[in-house]
């Protein structure tokens, strides 16, 4: 009597009938949707077996030389598939390797060992118009930086940063992105341009200090949401104050004046203490 056997997915059915002529079988197994209740949750009779409690098919049957060569013909095609998919695979990366520095070129980076080049030293606002007539890019994360080294004006400095360190390249959407840890990696590529600072809090929260001797150092001008304002930066010896105001004030850089002011709150910016004031008054010496 030959022992059939039925494709490996099937092993654990059970073999109701053979037809030894056409090599068919019906094979049946409990059914997984109701357990072989029948029934299934508050819909009553299982829609998937009928209320058999069984699920049912016929299938090809084989004599055990004929399964072994079967096993053996699938486990080849698995492998063309898996060597197929690999291949692709490969492909692709090649092609999304090759979209990559097609773009880095496009944007004007060398598409072998792209570099950043952030803009930094001084405050870049008071430059932005010439930033711009040279090609540079901005953004919150990185601030102005341009593909390539620049003669910056006097005060300011570059330094580069590895691209891959500020964008991912997603090769479905052929498109970079910027990451979620750029902004930290450009404050410490910038921090190598600005001086060590000695700078330290000045008086507590609300506290009100009068009469500072204190040298202005800039002036900002910004369109924010309520309209025009200045940032005011003065010197303290090595101690940086601040104040945004809407009121233009009668000074210029370098001036030494007489400065009274609430401490609004103490900041750290790039790596410097701060103290920020409100509700100033400026006296000339």
């Amino acid at each position: 009597m030959t022992e059939w056997k039925v494709a490996p997915s099937y092993e654990n059915w059970e073999i109701k009938s053979v037809d030894e002529t056409n090599h068919k079988a019906i094979i049946r197994t409990k059914c997984d949707k109701c357990g072989g209740t029948g029934e299934y949750a508050w819909f009553g009779v299982c829609f998937k077996c009928g209320g058999s409690s069984y699920l049912q098919k016929e299938v090809k049957i084989y004599t055990p030389e004929e399964y072994i060569k079967y096993v053996a013909a699938q486990a080849r095609a698995k492998e063309r598939r898996i060597e197929v998919a690999e291949a692709r695979r490969q492909a692709a990366i090649d092609q999304s390797e090759e979209n990559k520095k097609a773009k880095l070129a496009e944007w004007g980076y060398d598409p072998e060992n792209p570099l950043i080049w952030l803009v930094g030293g001084g405050s870049t606002y008071e430059i932005k118009d010439w930033l711009k007539e040279e090609g540079c890019k901005f953004c919150k994360e990185l601030g102005w930086y341009s593909n390539k080294p620049l003669d910056v004006p006097e005060g300011y400095g570059m330094v580069s940063i590895k691209f891959e360190d500020a964008y991912e390249w997603f090769p479905i959407t052929k498109r970079f992105e910027i990451r979620k840890e750029a902004k930290e990696v450009a404050d410490a590529a910038l921090s190598s341009l600005v001086p060590e600072s000695h700078s330290e809090f000045i008086g507590d929260i609300k506290e009100r200090l009068r009469d500072l001797c204190v040298t202005l150092t800039a002036a900002r001008t910004i369109d924010g949401y309520y309209g025009m304002s200045t940032i005011y930066t003065f010197t303290l010896g090595e101690n940086i104050l601040t104040w945004i105001t809407s009121s233009c004030q009668d000074i210029e850089i370098g001036d030494k004046v007489l400065l009274t002011g609430t401490v609004k709150d103490h900041t750290v910016y790039k790596g410097i203490k701060q103290t920020v004031l409100s509700r100033c008054i400026i006296k000339k010496e």
